[in-house]
């Protein structure tokens, strides 16, 4: 559902966001050299599974906790997507998604109150 694809999408430009802004461009960087290698290597490219390999081997030690908990946060921000897409697919008769007119008010109210966005996510990651 391309409903579905563009909340995940937001939510994970919303995580690369918050890594950069946590642990800078080059980081935000490997972690994409994973995801595109891991999604390659899925597809069944050798290339991509030995870019994946490499991008790992090549992990410093105290990376490897910070690279989990991304790939853990990204999926638990899809899994909280997927929840609102089956609520959507339940209710097709509402208008507008609870979510659309709550959401984007309440983070920009919190970003105007001087909360940034690293902050939220380590606040949320916490519920």
């Amino acid at each position: 559902d391309a409903r579905l694809r563009e909340d995940v999408h937001q939510l994970g430009e919303l995580l690369g966001d918050t890594i950069r802004e946590q642990y800078g461009p080059r980081f935000l960087d490997k972690i994409e050299l994973i995801r595109k290698g891991a999604k390659a290597a899925r597809r069944g490219s050798a290339e991509g599974a030995q870019q994946l390999t490499a991008t790992l081997d090549g992990l410093e030690e105290d990376e490897l906790l910070p690279v989990a908990r991304a790939f853990n946060q990204f999926l638990n921000l899809a899994n909280i997507a997927e929840q609102y897409h089956r609520i959507r697919r339940r209710r097709p008769n509402e208008p507008e998604p609870f979510e659309n007119l709550v959401l984007e008010e309440l983070l920009g109210r919190l970003k105007d109150a001087g909360h940034a966005p690293g902050q939220l996510a380590r606040q949320l990651a916490g519920l």
